[in-house]
């Protein structure tokens, strides 16, 4: 019998009520033995019925045949992001809205506002409220909440996206920021920038793991840190921080920024300042928001591939929602990649680097 036949055959009997609707189907062994075929079989003959709705995988339980009077049409997971409102979340909210709704799911956005007891209040409720799973984008410099074990004792799969915890039993999908880091820094290196800046994502508060990774850069190649910290800062002390960072002696002749909104930041900062890019400046971002390329001067970005792994973390929730708890616990690292546009050129010379911003001279 083929794989096609037995989905058919299975649907009859559960139309015939041999599956009775508000029962969990045989367990494996004995229907598979009853339909004389493989387990391996039987799984893939489920699975269409499961995608169709006509039966219902409940993690750790099995496979159940809804009851139409009591069955919740609504499959609804969750997505927890740090801020909905920032370009690069939307983007990955884009992707894992469009993979459930390719699986039947509805998404509900929480937003923690960067907060992370707004985090752990969200994840309370959630785990209250027994949503069929969640995907949690949890930046990578902060600690893991602990209300993510009430979750797990619920038995709501869960997905860490962009972060992921050495004591936590779930999938995570994050990124090699090292690599990107060093991607954007050798880069600059080789157009002769000896002295380069950095821009943090987050602000001196906060820490993040590309901090590391350019200090440990610029160790490696003699040179001391230069940091320029511009985020949540009112537009007169960007603008005076760039213009301090130019007027040093030995000034910085490009800028790696922590992600694409810093780097647009410090754009229209050297745009004030009549500091023409990349002539007189280079500067490259993180991220690739779809609209760096569309500036004035299209950004030389490290391309966070943020739908593949958004979908990749709607998948991996999918695919745990219907195996159940017997799966490993996976980590999956994705790689990025540097995208080369008009932000960054070959380095000039330092007073050259200085000349056209009025009246700007360099000091000690």
């Amino acid at each position: 019998m083929t794989r096609q036949e037995l989905t058919q055959l299975i649907r009859k009997k559960i139309e015939l009520g041999e599956y009775p609707a508000g029962n969990f189907l045989p367990a494996e062994r004995s229907m598979a033995e009853a339909l004389n075929t493989s387990r391996p079989t039987l799984r893939r003959a489920l699975e269409p019925l499961v995608k169709e709705g006509i039966l219902e995988q409940e993690p750790g339980r099995g496979i159940m045949v809804p009851d139409e009077s009591t069955r919740n049409p609504w499959r609804i997971i969750a997505l927890l992001l740090p801020d909905f409102t920032n370009r690069f979340f939307a983007e990955v909210a884009e992707a894992i809205e469009y993979a459930a709704f390719q699986r039947g799911y509805q998404v509900l956005l929480c937003n923690s506002r960067h907060q992370p007891h707004l985090e752990d209040q969200y994840l309370k409720q959630l785990a209250a409220r027994k949503v069929d799973g969640v995907i949690l984008a949890h930046q990578p410099n902060q600690q893991i909440p602990q209300s993510l074990g009430l979750l797990q004792a619920a038995g709501i799969p869960t997905v860490l996206l962009f972060s992921s915890a050495r004591n936590a039993d779930c999938d995570s999908v994050v990124l090699d920021d090292r690599a990107g880091v060093e991607q954007a820094l050798r880069y600059l290196a080789s157009l002769g920038h000896q002295r380069i800046a950095y821009c943090p994502p987050l602000g001196e508060r906060t820490a993040h793991s590309r901090d590391a990774h350019y200090r440990e850069f610029v160790r490696r190649s003699g040179t001391a840190p230069l940091l320029l910290d511009i985020v949540g800062k009112p537009e007169a002390e960007i603008l005076a921080a760039t213009r301090a960072m130019l007027q040093l002696k030995n000034a910085p002749t490009a800028c790696f920024a922590g992600n694409d909104h810093v780097a647009l930041l410090l754009l229209k900062s050297l745009a004030t300042l009549k500091v023409r890019v990349p002539e007189q400046f280079s500067v490259v971002g993180f991220d690739n928001l779809r609209l760096v390329e569309h500036l004035p001067v299209p950004l030389t970005t490290v391309d966070q591939p943020k739908h593949e792994m958004g979908r990749r973390a709607a998948e991996l929730l999918f695919e745990r929602l219907e195996a159940g708890p017997g799966l490993p616990v996976r980590r999956e690292v994705f790689t990025p990649h540097l995208v080369i546009r008009d932000s960054s050129s070959i380095a000039p010379r330092t007073e050259e680097a200085l000349a056209g911003v009025t009246g700007l001279q360099p000091t000690p």
